[in-house]
């Protein structure tokens, strides 16, 4: 809970540092990667399943983030 309640801000700090510096655009899908590593960490620590259903559409998150970054 320590680690959480130190980390969860900070990461809020640095996603605002980061749009000041970048576009908004570059910034924002990139939020979105934390979604990939909660499949992956459910998977895999939490033995969720349905992990062969929801890897594509990590994937397809992925892709998304990938395709603004480099056309925007």
């Amino acid at each position: 809970m320590l680690g959480t309640a130190v980390l969860a801000p900070l990461a809020y700090v640095l996603v605002l540092i980061a749009m000041v510096t970048a576009p908004v655009s570059a910034v924002a899908p990139l939020r979105e990667v934390s979604v990939l590593i909660a499949v992956i960490m459910g998977g895999r620590l939490l033995a969720e399943g349905d992990l062969r259903r929801r890897l594509p559409a990590a994937g397809a998150i992925a892709l998304g983030v990938v395709a603004i970054a480099l056309y925007a």
